[in-house]
């Protein structure tokens, strides 16, 4: 970890695309209303809810390059292609798996919006990892420098460089990317559920990567901006299923992953190095007790050719009560200022949020807020960018000639945040959809208004 890192101006499209939130909306072609979702919009049009579109915010941290919205909806202008370095981008390349069997598909739709148990009892403690040494030489006694704090603060976002060494990054990237493999054809049915009109597709009819796709052309007119693998921290990752009962099913060929694979994704994804570094950026005081949990972690991956990710907050996705919410965002893969790196508007984390919980009013027109945009590639194995969960963010399309772009995502909350209450007259009065496929397992055990606590939410530091 060096010294603080400043960000860089870049050109992207007009925020004016950038979904403003609401309570509803439409998935598929004709989608319309307020939805909250990821989709493109321009001002308070029709919404979708696409890819992560939802919520416009903003800030920067570490030195990021400032990029200036411009008025058009042209995607990033990229510089010329390094070619000469497209073979070092390349990811690292896992061993092929050996054996692939038939898993059950997650549940869509499902009503989770009542508890169903009145109490849970586990053991609550730590569950951090020390995979990576916590004592290693390279890593100081405080994992960010006050000036990162400061600017994550004001900015909403920020860099941190040389958190891992390459040698512990790239065995996480093999680790991850060969897990990922084996929910390949899972992530794209989580794109058909999200991108199509609710009951259009039957998921389980869907056998290969071309028909998710091909149902996605027929019934939505959003671009596929990413595919997203959801906790493969987790031994139950079918989401709302226990690992026991999670039978094998011949109606999708997705792999189910080994327990050892499981085992060796959760040690990287709920290390505590990583985890300090969310409580330094969250403020967390160890002297008053204060602990961090961990909220998700996805696997992003842009093929080459994807589109873009439209605007959008986490906070958004987050049936939780909280501001006190991070990201943290790891390339799997070194990327140059072309790869489809996060581009952030600087500042939205502060004034974004309000909206959400009463009104849209004020909102259409984002570009007049006046964010700087600005962003922080190349990065490098070992890097990782971090924004606040109402900063809004944005990605570009991964060019045709460029490897796929692998990132590790890893959410964080304060504990003590509680479950949304759907409280009368707020905008966010049910979770938002598209992630549930990740937060079903654990809100159905967890009442509206209770504090957040719950095995799958797990305590990781300290």
């Amino acid at each position: 970890m060096g010294p603080h890192v400043a960000p860089r101006v870049v050109v992207v499209a007009s925020l004016a695309t950038v979904r403003a939130a609401g309570t509803g909306g439409g998935r598929g072609k004709g989608g319309g209303g307020g939805g909250g979702g990821r989709g493109k919009a321009t001002g308070g049009g029709t919404k979708g809810r696409g890819n992560r579109g939802g919520s416009a915010g903003g800030a920067d941290g570490g030195t990021a390059t400032k990029k200036k919205a411009s008025g058009g909806s042209d995607v990033a202008k990229k510089k010329q292609s390094k070619q000469d370095k497209r073979d070092e981008q390349q990811p690292p390349q896992p061993p092929p798996q050996q054996q692939q069997t038939a898993v059950r598909d997650p549940p869509v739709n499902k009503k989770i919006l009542e508890g169903k148990f009145d109490a849970l009892v586990f053991d609550d403690s730590s569950k951090g990892t020390d995979v990576f040494a916590m004592d290693a030489p390279h890593v100081p006694a405080n994992a960010t420098t006050l000036e990162d704090r400061l600017f994550f603060e004001r900015k909403g976002h920020a860099c941190i460089r040389n958190v891992l060494t390459q040698d512990e990054a790239r065995s996480m990237a093999v680790a991850l990317i060969r897990e990922t493999r084996t929910r390949t054809l899972l992530a794209y049915k989580h794109r058909v559920s999200v991108l199509c009109p609710p009951g259009a597709v039957d998921l389980n009819a869907i056998k290969t990567e071309e028909e998710a796709m091909a149902a996605i052309a027929r019934y939505s007119d959003e671009e596929v901006g990413f595919l997203q693998t959801f906790n493969i921290h987790r031994d139950n990752y079918v989401s709302g299923e226990s690992s026991e009962s999670s039978e094998s099913s011949n109606d999708s060929p997705a792999a189910t992953p080994s327990n050892d694979g499981v085992e060796e994704c959760a040690g990287y994804i709920m290390s505590r190095r990583l985890a300090r570094i969310a409580a330094e950026l969250l403020g967390a005081d160890e002297s008053e007790g204060d602990r961090v949990r961990l909220y998700q972690s996805c696997v992003f991956v842009k093929p080459p050719g994807f589109g873009e990710t439209n605007w959008h907050s986490d906070a958004n996705m987050v049936p939780l009560d909280t501001n006190r919410f991070v990201t943290l965002w790891l390339p799997l893969r070194p990327l140059q200022e072309d790869d489809a790196a996060l581009v952030f508007a600087s500042g939205s984390h502060r004034d974004f949020a309000l909206p959400y919980w009463h009104t849209l009013e004020g909102m259409e027109d984002l570009e007049s807020r006046g964010y700087d945009i600005e962003s922080y590639e190349p990065l490098d194995l070992g890097d990782l960018t971090a924004h606040a969960g109402w900063c809004l963010h944005w990605s570009p399309p991964q060019p045709e000639d460029a490897p796929p772009r692998h990132a590790l995502s890893v959410c964080y909350f304060l504990d003590g945040a509680r479950r949304l209450t759907g409280t009368e007259g707020h905008l966010r009065q049910v979770p938002h959809e598209e992630d549930e496929w990740s937060y079903g397992d654990w809100l159905v055990d967890v009442k509206a208004g209770e504090v957040a606590r719950h095995p799958a939410l797990p305590v990781v530091y300290p």
